[in-house]
């Protein structure tokens, strides 16, 4: 319906305009001539009566069909029923009588089938029956297409033709209604629509005046039927993620529209809808000149604290990984067109190092690479800060030398920049990222196993050392969970012996803690990401002697370990990291001599399931690997660069 008709499921008293006149025309039958057909002669019909009637049962046969017929009859049915001939009920509706055939009724409504063929219903026998909850005229209306297969919807009736054929369960009344609606969505009145078929079941075309929302929500949002909107429909709407708008804070400014309509009523809702807003995308300046000093968002305590929980998303950038994966107000709207991405980079097998950047997408299962890292690298760390900039730190040079270089990368730029090296060269080394600092653990500068911990100032551009830990170690695994480092397991002394060991360490009181539980085995060359405040601690070389598919899960709160469900492949140095909720491990070496996997695999919290779910261009070991948050449409297919790999040394 165009925005001048102003059609709406809300009673507004509209007239019928001329457009409408034939609008909704239904006819359910057709006229066609009346047709004999031939049919073979037989000479033998009925062989059990042969000797009775064999006079009767030879010569032609033709069987007749009048197309007609039906149609004749219910023209006949119907002249009867407005000359109130032959009527065995009445239905009454708002004092209004209707003369009818139960015939006739009970063939087109299942609701009246089921009256007058139950004998324990009282209306099956009585003469009159009494409706009520129907519009009269929409009752008459419907008499008449029982009899005649036609009705006439417009604008003024849609809404009672569409209540009355739902009771009476006319299905044919009820999808042509619903077309009618559905021809005519728009701005003005899609939200009524979809509020009057909710209300009559009508799924289809509840979600498709839903959908119609969604994509339209900036214009829909502007429209006065916005404001009288009751609280759980704009929750059902804003809490989609497939919400179309240009940014979060066009959300946040038409929920304060319907929050200033009727302050007073509304005020002990907003919270229930505010926490469906994603607070943690909206504009810093919206959100603290306008969300910050709404009134009823100061006064309600849900508010400050969804409030408080957005700033922190702000200001944390190096959380924001860990947030998002224990919220959906941090993951953005679809329309954003940001995709959580799988980046993988560098690594060796036997006889190469890898340059390359190879990047994939899970939800499309596509692959594209980014710009080339400077060198081929290997036994390297990276971390993702904010989910966009990517920090390598050391490895190995194509040379086999370890390195201290640091490097970033530029989304908007696609480009490697390089920062300050480390203070000390280090290659298998661990990796985490706390509140703006990236702390690089142990690793070996190839000569011995380093026990330094040093931490990069994103925000200075500056290397210091800032704690030892109990034993030099290489290949441990690195995460930061509530602001704690965790570095678990790792290869010791000059046999470089696998341990079980974890420790902790507390930035902000620069100590260690004592008495966090060890894993359930020693690993060495393992990878540890972090879901949902957990650490999931994957593969590696168990006891120096083999490669393991083993996994286990430790929970800070209650300082315990767990096994989960073991990996498909046993993997020994393979990269990993959190994708929309679900964990990837990548690569690795194989329990059998010379074999690196190609393989990517993903677990299922849910299912406590690993599935396979692609393969690497090449397998490898030695490889890192992050999550990236990128539109997927700006990364071109594919970056050719010069030397994507490089030989090994020989180091005989």
């Amino acid at each position: 319906m165009s925005s001048s008709s102003s059609m709406t499921p809300f009673n507004r008293g509209h007239h019928t305009t001329k457009r409408f006149n034939n609008a909704g025309r239904l006819k359910m039958a057709t006229h066609y001539p009346v047709m004999t057909t031939p049919i073979t002669p037989c000479s033998d019909i009925n062989n059990n009566n042969n000797n009775n009637n064999n006079a009767n049962n030879t010569g032609a046969v033709f069987a007749h069909y009048e197309h007609g017929h039906s149609d004749s009859l219910l023209e006949i049915l119907n002249d009867l029923r407005l000359s109130r001939q032959l009527c065995d009920v009445t239905i009454v509706v708002d004092q209004r009588e209707y003369p009818c055939h139960k015939n006739v009724l009970a063939a087109a409504s299942p609701y009246f089938r089921a009256m007058f063929t139950t004998s324990e219903m009282s209306e099956s026998s009585q003469p009159a029956v009494t409706l009520n909850g129907i519009d009269p005229d929409a009752m008459s209306e419907l008499i008449e297409y029982a009899y005649t297969s036609e009705i006439t919807i417009c604008e003024n009736n849609v809404q009672s033709l569409l209540s009355a054929a739902n009771l009476l369960m006319m299905q044919p009344v009820r999808d042509a209604c619903s077309s009618f609606f559905e021809r005519f969505l728009d701005e003005t009145n899609a939200i009524g629509i979809n509020c009057f078929a909710e209300l009559h079941g009508t799924q289809e075309l509840t979600k498709k005046a839903k959908r119609f929302v969604l994509k339209k929500f900036s214009q829909v949002a502007q429209q006065d039927e916005w404001l009288h909107v009751p609280a759980q429909k704009i929750v059902e709407f804003i809490k989609e993620d497939d919400l179309r708008v240009a940014s979060e804070d066009e959300v946040f400014e038409a929920c304060l529209r319907w929050l200033n309509h009727a302050p007073e009523q509304r005020k002990t809702d907003f919270h229930s809808i505010l926490q469906y807003i994603r607070l943690a995308f909206i504009s810093p300046y919206v959100l603290m000149d306008k969300v910050a000093t709404c009134k009823i968002v100061q006064e309600d305590a849900i508010c400050r604290e969804l409030l408080h929980e957005a700033l922190q998303f702000h200001l944390l950038v190096d959380r924001r990984s860990e947030m998002s994966t224990t919220n959906s107000r941090f993951k953005p709207r679809t329309c954003s067109e940001l995709t959580e991405t799988l980046v993988f980079l560098g690594g060796e097998d036997e006889r190469v190092v890898v340059r390359g950047v190879e990047i994939y997408n899970p939800e499309r299962d596509e692959w594209k690479k980014l710009c080339c890292l400077p060198y081929a690298v290997s036994k390297h760390a990276i971390v993702s800060s904010g989910a966009s900039t990517l920090y390598l730190c050391g490895g190995d040079f194509p040379n086999g030398r370890p390195s201290s270089e640091v490097w970033k990368y530029e989304q908007k730029l696609d480009t490697w920049i390089q920062l300050s090296d480390m203070l000390t060269p280090r290659s298998e080394l661990g990796l985490a990222l706390i509140d703006g600092y990236i702390y690089a653990c142990g690793g070996t500068n190839g000569e011995v196993r380093l026990n330094t911990i040093e931490r990069y100032s994103i925000a200075d551009n500056k290397w210091t050392l800032v704690a030892s830990m109990q034993i030099g170690m290489t290949s441990p695994a690195c995460c930061s969970v509530n602001g704690y480092l965790y570095i678990t397991g790792g290869a010791v002394l000059e046999e470089g012996d696998a341990i079980d060991l974890v420790m902790r360490f507390d930035p902000r009181k620069v100590e260690w803690s004592a008495d966090v539980a060890p894993m359930r085995i020693a690993r060495s060359g393992s990878t540890a990401v972090v879901l949902r405040r957990k650490i999931y601690v994957c593969g590696g070389l168990q006891s120096n002697t083999e490669n393991t598919n083993l996994a286990e899960v430790y929970d800070p709160t209650t300082n315990q370990w767990q096994f989960i469900a073991p990996m498909r492949e046993h993997r020994y140095r393979p990269g990993a990291a959190v994708v929309n909720e679900k964990i990837y491990v990548c690569g690795g070496q194989d329990e059998q001599p010379g074999k690196y996997h190609e393989s990517v695999e993903c677990y299922s919290v849910e299912n406590d399931q690993w599935t396979i779910i692609t393969e690497l261009i090449c397998g490898r070991s030695f490889l890192a690997c992050a999550m990236l948050l990128l539109k997927w449409s700006d990364i071109l297919w594919d970056h050719v660069c010069e030397g994507e790999t490089n030989s090994l040394p020989d180091i005989n």
